[in-house]
């Protein structure tokens, strides 16, 4: 057995209990892909991170849901920095190497800014399966980075929304939805007014329902947002059960997406081999 330290972070979160949680495992070397993933299963949160320090400083980043590895996780990113940060002892700026190009965090305080790529949103026609299966709620809809994004209403809808996961993970198959859904709306009132827009992320297909605090959907969102709302600074709010607010700024390739972490756990994992 091999003994590796393992973190748990809330992501996106003022306190515990909230945000997005992900699992941090530092590393000397990558193990191999398929120990990785049975690591991430174990965990069973919807996503691990795995770290490993380059000489010059800067990190080699990988993310794994419970049942695939994926190209992009903003939350784990954000996870990942706070525990090298706050527990580990390393200094802001962070880079971070990762299969869509660099990730560089930096620090101000409690909280933690990445700059990611932006993403655009291409608009699609809404088709009869997506309309039956958002119980024909969506105005419009949007592609970007193999999710679909569909435009409710009303944030207060978008909240509320009661979905069939069996009918979601079935949409695996139609054009354009290779990872999951995304509803969403503009904070236009109600409970949602002191945000700019409000979303929810659905993936069952990955394993996970619906994830808690997205940040890679808001590197495609943000763009999208500031460009109908005429603004660059926005503030975002992912309406799941645990929830959490993002701040965003956008500039002409990239979006700084700023949130909180809390460390929940500290330990150690054994690992065959």
């Amino acid at each position: 057995m091999s003994t590796y330290p393992i973190y748990q972070v809330d992501a996106f979160a003022d306190t515990v209990f909230t945000g997005n949680p992900a699992a941090v495992v530092p590393l000397q070397t990558f193990l191999k892909s398929g120990t990785l993933q049975k690591i991430a299963l174990e965990n069973n949160l919807s996503e691990t991170a795995f770290v490993v320090r380059r000489p010059d400083g800067s990190y080699d980043l990988r993310w794994f849901t419970p049942v695939v590895e994926v190209d992009f996780c903003g939350h784990a990113t954000l996870a990942t920095a706070h525990i090298l940060l706050s527990e580990l002892n390393e200094h802001s700026p962070l880079l971070f190497h990762t299969q869509i190009g660099p990730i560089e965090v930096t620090s101000n305080g409690a909280r933690y800014t990445m700059r990611t790529p932006a993403f655009p949103m291409t608009e699609m026609q809404l088709t009869p399966a997506l309309l039956a299966a958002f119980e024909h709620l969506p105005v419009a809809a949007w592609w970007s980075r193999k999710n679909v994004f569909l435009m409710f209403p009303a944030a207060d809808i978008v909240a509320g929304f009661q979905p069939d996961f069996s009918i979601i993970k079935a949409l695996s198959s139609e054009p354009n939805i290779d990872d999951g859904v995304v509803i969403m709306a503009q904070g236009d009132g109600g409970n949602y007014q002191k945000y700019d827009f409000v979303s929810r992320y659905f993936v069952p297909a990955f394993g996970i329902d619906e994830d808690p605090v997205t940040g890679s959907t808001h590197a495609s969102m943000a763009p999208f947002w500031a460009k109908r709302l005429g603004k660059p600074q926005l503030t975002a709010y992912q309406a799941s059960q645990r929830g959490g607010v993002l701040e965003l700024s956008v500039t002409d390739k990239h979006v700084l997406i700023t949130g909180r972490a809390k460390t929940y756990m500290r330990g150690e994992i054994a690992v065959p081999g």
